[in-house]
């Protein structure tokens, strides 16, 4: 069976997003906004780290990227934190021209 890789962007919380990140072995998701900003998230249509976290670990997803950050967080290590209180796989903070290997299924 071949490597699984999905990209979610662009929404807020909703069925797609599992439908999409199931079993993926790679997941990019975008997660533009922390939890304290959640209210704020859903108003825009996006989702906040604990969110996509959230939605990688019940998915079971081995590999999870987050990406898609508002400027308004000087430090991307934030994502990092939030997301890792609820995403125990393989967790990854994208940078511009990052290159992030989808991992071999053994």
């Amino acid at each position: 069976m071949g490597q699984r890789v999905a990209f979610v962007m662009d929404t807020r919380l909703c069925d797609a997003v599992h439908t999409l990140a199931d079993g993926a072995d790679l997941l990019v998701v975008e997660s533009t906004f922390l939890e304290e900003d959640a209210a704020q998230a859903r108003a825009y249509g996006h989702l906040t780290a604990r969110q996509a976290a959230t939605a990688a670990a019940e998915c079971g997803v081995r590999r999870l990227v987050l990406t898609h950050f508002s400027q308004r967080y000087p430090d991307p290590s934030r994502f990092r934190d939030e997301a890792a209180e609820v995403f125990d796989g393989d967790l990854v903070v994208a940078a511009d021209l990052m290159i992030v290997p989808v991992p071999r299924r053994a």
